[in-house]
């Protein structure tokens, strides 16, 4: 019969009409997110994909043994971590090709992969009211003072900054970080921002320097990346306090 001849994804293991329908979307959806965010682990694809942790072995092995994935081992975490293999790479280029993509040969530092996983569980947090995902490197066409984790539109046509905070900043970069995005939201580049935190003690801190009334301003020193205190200006800020342009919430964030 037509539908029992062979395909590459059949090749490789799924031989029926109806898996090879299913693994083929499984296999766009995990190229195109490891295309937007470089690494993930398996448990994040499989909640991404809306399936069991413990089930997808065979899977995973598939797509590793077929250039698709490789796997590393994170450094300080202990997890497989897994990126785009040749095919995949090429995949991913066909798949997403306003994204420009570079091949990445190394994994990053760990705190770096914790926050990008941390940014991929808040966005599967909200899979199911969101229309459209827009992670950090495929805004690079914004005019954005700062860019934010990902942008997502939801389902009633919001679209929404997150910003995934799991250490404290400074003072400074903490009131830069307010101003420039609602600089992003008087631009029109998105229409309210949330930011997510690992636990309430932080984003307490977070909005009490928020619900100040008047904030600071610091502004980068030219020349370096410093910021210094502006001392003529200031922003009057109560006009945000019940506004709905900033969100603060603490949620469940990465795991290890």
């Amino acid at each position: 019969m037509e539908s029992d001849k062979q395909t590459p994804l059949a090749a490789g293991g799924w031989s029926r009409a109806a898996a090879i329908d299913r693994s083929r979307d499984k296999v766009e959806s995990v190229i195109r997110w490891l295309g937007w965010f470089d690494y993930s682990d398996k448990e994040t694809i499989a909640e991404m994909l809306g399936v069991a942790r413990n089930g997808q072995g065979a899977f995973f092995k598939k797509l590793e043994a077929s250039g698709f994935i490789t796997a590393e081992k994170a450094p300080g975490i202990r997890r497989v971590i897994y990126g785009l293999g040749d095919a995949g790479f090429e995949f991913a280029q066909m798949l997403l090709p306003e994204l420009e993509l570079k091949r990445r040969r190394r994994l990053p530092a760990w705190v770096t992969l914790i926050h990008s996983l941390s940014i991929q569980v808040a966005i599967i947090n909200r899979l199911n009211n969101i229309q459209a995902i827009r992670p950090e490197r495929t805004l690079k066409h914004l005019r954005a003072v700062r860019l934010p984790d990902a942008i997502i539109t939801t389902k009633d046509g919001k679209t929404v900054a997150l910003e995934v905070e799991l250490n404290h900043k400074n003072t400074a970069r903490v009131y830069n970080v307010f101003l420039s995005h609602l600089k992003n939201i008087h631009n029109e580049n998105y229409q309210k921002v949330i930011f997510i935190f690992p636990n309430d003690g932080l984003r307490r801190l977070y909005r009490e320097k928020f619900d100040q009334p008047i904030w600071p301003i610091y502004r980068q020193r030219p020349g370096s990346t410093k910021l210094v205190l502006d001392e003529k200006n200031t922003f009057k800020a109560t006009q945000l306090h019940d506004s709905e342009l900033f969100e603060f919430r603490y949620e469940e964030t990465y795991k290890l």
